[in-house]
């Protein structure tokens, strides 16, 4: 940080009583006039506030700006009356919670001291770059709040400036703080493409270990009918074998085959239970001569001669 310049400004302090936590430092805004016409701007108080914690270095406060001085300029010790422990900014401006030494207290207290003066560096523009400090004074140069009474204490978290946040962004980005925003917008637009890309991987599962889900329903509901067809089928086998044996009657068959498909177990018992009381339907009555379709014909024994003289062959006699 070269280039700069040291400046202090002062500020009111609130009526007697205990000291406050929280210091007003600075007011926000591009036009901070101080009250001997020198003129400031707080611009990026985050940027303030993100170097305070890279330091990570408590700001002193001490009496009448002690520390600004040469060291020819000092004449004894410079204790301090509190330190700066952490920042924060809102609509208002730059604040500070501060803590304070006993000493220190007693002297607000007793009203010695009714003013805060902020000391920070700025550039040749009065842009403010860094907070050093500040210090207790009798003379006000800034239109500051109030503290104590009039303003809420620090509070417990203090968010995250934005400048704080660009600057980790660019860290995730593996760029490095000084980067362009033009570094910075191509370096975003490559990760999203990245992040695209790995999307749409993602989106197409592998083949060897997945099957959509389409798919996976028709080979179900084919399965499905083929067990049925199946399960149909030895039905009707176990109903088919069940009439031949006569424990049904063909009137019988369409209930069957559906105690059968719905209950096996119970059309086994059925079977089992009952007697085979209509197997004679399925029995052969013909006598044992009669000539079916696939059944020859038997020759007697005086049939043979009769059809040789009449020059027939064995059987034919049986046809006529």
């Amino acid at each position: 940080m070269t280039d700069l310049r040291l400046a202090t400004c002062d500020r009111a302090l609130p009526h007697p009583g205990d000291a406050p936590e929280g210091v007003h430092l600075l007011p926000a805004g591009d036009h901070i006039e101080a009250s001997d016409g020198r003129e400031y701007r707080l611009l990026d108080p985050g940027a303030i506030i993100l170097d305070f914690q890279e330091r990570a270095v408590d700001l002193p406060i001490d009496r009448e700006h002690q520390m600004a001085r040469t060291s020819e300029q000092h004449k004894g010790p410079v204790p301090a009356a509190g330190w700066i422990k952490e920042l924060r900014h809102d609509a208002s401006g730059l604040w500070g919670r501060a803590e304070w030494t006993a000493t220190a207290c007693e002297l607000m207290t007793r009203k010695e001291y009714r003013y805060l003066s902020p000391t920070f560096y700025h550039n040749a523009a009065g842009q403010i770059m860094r907070l050093s400090g500040a210090g207790l004074v009798h003379k006000p140069a800034l239109h500051l709040k109030a503290l104590a009474q009039e303003n809420p204490p620090m509070p417990a978290e203090t968010p995250i400036p934005w400048s704080t946040v660009i600057a980790r962004l660019l860290e995730a980005l593996g760029l490095p703080r000084g980067a362009t925003e033009k570094e910075a917008l191509e370096a975003l637009d490559a990760f999203a493409a990245r992040s695209a890309q790995r999307a749409s991987a993602s989106e197409t599962p592998d083949s060897r270990r997945f099957v959509p889900i389409e798919a996976l329903h028709d080979l179900m509901a084919e399965r499905g009918t083929r067990e049925a067809t199946m399960h149909e089928a030895d039905a009707k086998a176990k109903v088919e074998d069940a009439f031949r044996k006569g424990h049904l009657t063909p009137g019988m068959r369409g209930w069957a085959i559906a105690l059968c498909m719905s209950d096996p177990g119970s059309f086994d018992a059925f079977v089992l239970r009952s007697a085979a009381a209509y197997a004679h339907l399925h029995k052969t009555l013909l006598p044992r001569g009669y000539i079916g379709a696939s059944q020859p014909a038997e020759v007697s024994d005086a049939e043979e001669p009769v059809c040789s003289q009449l020059g027939l062959k064995p059987g034919r006699l049986s046809n006529v």
